[in-house]
């Protein structure tokens, strides 16, 4: 395997200028530049990033982790694109895990991290115990969380605000004439939850009409639990008129569930989903969305992350970002 010093004495440079040409850390002129390229290509050398890593104290990579990216709902792969596009203008590689909101996944992958020495984290962070995830904040480890406001603990936060998105889907069906209307979310999904059922009590009590217990149900990330959910509903004595789903995959199921039972859109039942895709815009019967800003909110986590890495001491900051009503019909 040939070495930096096999480059310099091929090229015929000094070991200082073959570094400064393959780190772009000082000027070179076009002649010698030129040398030590071609001389690299002649050896098939490459940079021992480990080596280097161990000099610099820093990989340059980032690691992320999110629920899923393998359904019907592009949210969580547009957080990826949006993280990603920032980190490769600045030279980071991103290396990506998904927990399926597994904390033994999420353990994994972050002690993974930590052995391979990434230079930060962006967290969708999985209920449970993680003593991986103690680790990184004992030792501040530069961490974003994503999506998920962690309950009691000081860090830097970047999510959609899912009380206002809520809120808005609610008084949308409100103003159609619904005033029976369920709500379908992810238990594993943490403050995301609790904030949907928050924010759909509190519309509906406002518009003083009682929230119906029953008419809430969380369950798996899932097109299957989205089904079960909406047949749970479907079966009620006096069923809901409309449904807000918590994203696109339970949507799916939702929409399975009103064609087993001879549902129809929007003469039967309506549904409202967060989350948003090009598809819908085709998609028959039309459904109105919550528009979370999903690239928006990787490229921000990305940013803030760039910011803890270049000063650790920095305060902690809680970026909130807005969603949009999109109504089709």
């Amino acid at each position: 395997m040939a070495t930096m010093y096999d480059v310099a004495k091929r090229a015929e440079v000094s070991i200082a200028t073959v570094s400064a040409v393959l780190n772009r850390t000082a000027y070179v002129s076009p002649e010698l530049t030129k040398r030590v390229k071609q001389a690299v290509e002649e050896l098939d050398y490459t940079i021992n990033h480990l080596a280097h890593s161990l000099q610099t104290r820093s990989t340059h990579t980032i690691g992320i982790l999110i629920p899923d990216a393998a359904n019907p709902d592009p949210f969580f792969g547009q957080v990826v694109r949006g993280a990603e596009d920032v980190f490769r203008k600045k030279g980071y590689l991103l290396i990506l895990g998904h927990t399926y909101n597994r904390v033994d996944e999420q353990s994994r992958y972050l002690g993974a991290f930590r052995s391979r020495f990434v230079d930060g984290v962006l967290l969708f962070q999985t209920p449970g115990e993680d003593s991986e995830l103690d680790r990184i904040l004992t030792t501040k480890t530069p961490l974003v969380f994503v999506g998920r406001i962690p309950d009691g603990v000081e860090a830097d936060i970047v999510a959609t605000d899912i009380l206002r998105g809520t809120q808005l889907a609610i008084e949308h069906l409100l103003q159609q004439g619904h005033t029976k209307i369920g709500l379908v979310t992810v238990a594993a999904s943490l403050s995301v939850a609790a904030l949907r059922i928050q924010g759909w009590r509190a519309t509906l009590r406002r518009r003083q009409i009682p929230a119906d217990d029953s008419y809430s149900i969380s369950g798996e990330l899932s097109s299957e639990a989205g089904r079960l959910a909406a047949l749970r509903l479907l079966d009620l004595p006096e069923p809901p008129t409309a449904i807000f789903a918590d994203n696109l995959v339970l949507a799916t199921g939702i929409l399975r569930a009103f064609q087993e039972r001879g549902r129809k859109i929007p003469e039967d039942m309506m549904l409202v989903s967060s989350d948003d895709a090009e598809w819908l815009d085709v998609f028959q019967p039309a459904i109105t969305t919550i528009v979370q800003p999903s690239y928006e909110l990787g490229s921000e986590a990305a940013e803030l992350l760039l910011k803890r890495i270049r000063h650790p001491k920095r305060p902690y900051q809680k970026i909130l970002l807005k969603p949009e009503l999109r109504v089709r019909s």
